[in-house]
């Protein structure tokens, strides 16, 4: 989305809203800085504190309709959302919506957690499950119709075809590539554990991108609000599960320059505390399905997080070094 474009935009909005815009507080890029994907600035509408939200995502997503459905259907006194005041959808993947602003005294977590923050969080992730709508709350893409396994690869592959495009200009200006021969043995050999185990698993419905920045908690510890719902979809069961340590630990870029033994623990601390909430929403054979699904997520990690994203190079090869130790440990 361009900057002129999105001031058009913004400025057509307010004139017929009404909404009096105080300041930007966010911006959320598609993998580089250069790829913008929403804003969000907050302001006062209908003598109330809100937030007006525009997005024009890659991606194809319904956020609105999404945030509604788990208004209407949430049943929870703990967890809840922001209520959404008016919206417009544009397009499959562009639109704008204007919602309460949640209170000043509520903040989002710092990553990664501790200890006892992730013990707090995976208790707000059961009551989540709990109270999130079980069925579709909209026609399903033919993408959430494939089967786990397929679904998988198939975003996978898509990212791989990122990551060659970094390559390849990379070989144009005689640079050294980020990924060896190594890497491509690990990659076919995590989508064969990738298509075995997920072939007899299923597809659930679920926020897609539940994780502690998305979470906001009065000082007391007693509500939260859950935000973001532009990732609404089908997803193989165990995807959001391996999500919480992808967006907790793998992406704490700040982290990558210790040794791999350092580094690995807080993966461990992670799959501890997950076996026991995989086991609490009945998930079968669950420590097989964290570790494959796992390895979804480090595959991720390394084509797009970092090969693909705009770190330096240093940082890079530093996240790539123990992504690909933890993926030929897992596998």
């Amino acid at each position: 989305m361009k900057i002129k474009e999105l001031n058009q935009n913004i400025k057509k909005i307010v004139r017929e809203t009404g909404f009096n815009i105080d300041k930007e507080i966010y911006r959320g890029v598609y993998y580089s800085k250069d790829n913008l994907r929403n804003i969000i600035y907050s302001g006062v509408y209908q003598n109330k504190l809100a937030i007006l939200k525009f997005y024009d995502d890659p991606r194809i997503t319904d956020e609105p309709t999404s945030l509604y459905s788990f208004l209407k259907s949430n049943k929870s006194k703990i967890i809840t959302a922001p209520k959404i005041y008016k919206k417009e959808i544009l397009s499959a993947s562009r639109g704008w919506f204007i919602a309460e602003k949640i209170p000043v005294d509520f903040s989002n977590y710092n990553t990664p957690l501790d200890k006892k923050e992730r013990k707090e969080f995976l208790n707000v992730y059961l009551e989540y499950r709990k109270n999130f709508p079980k069925k579709p709350t909209r026609k399903l893409l033919h993408l959430e119709k494939l089967s786990p396994d397929n679904f998988h690869v198939f975003r996978i592959n898509r990212w791989f075809e990122l990551t060659q495009k970094v390559e390849a200009e990379r070989m144009v200006q005689k640079k050294s590539l980020f990924l060896d021969d190594g890497f491509i043995v690990l990659y076919e050999k995590a989508i064969e554990a990738i298509r075995k185990e997920f072939k007899n698993r299923k597809m659930i419905w679920c926020h897609g991108h539940f994780k502690p920045h998305e979470i906001f908690t009065d000082k007391k510890r007693s509500k939260y609000y859950l935000i973001d719902f532009a990732h609404t979809a089908m997803f193989p069961e165990g995807y959001e599960l391996a999500f919480i340590i992808w967006s907790d630990y793998l992406m704490a870029d700040k982290k990558w320059n210790l040794s791999y033994n350092k580094w690995k623990g807080g993966v461990d601390d992670w799959l501890i505390d997950l076996e026991k909430v995989a086991n609490s929403l009945g998930l079968k054979k669950y420590k097989s399905l964290l570790r494959v699904s796992l390895m979804e997520r480090v595959l991720g990690t390394i084509l797009t997080d970092i090969t693909a994203s705009d770190r330096t190079d240093v940082k890079k090869k530093n996240g790539i070094k123990l992504m690909k130790k933890l993926l030929e440990e897992i596998l």
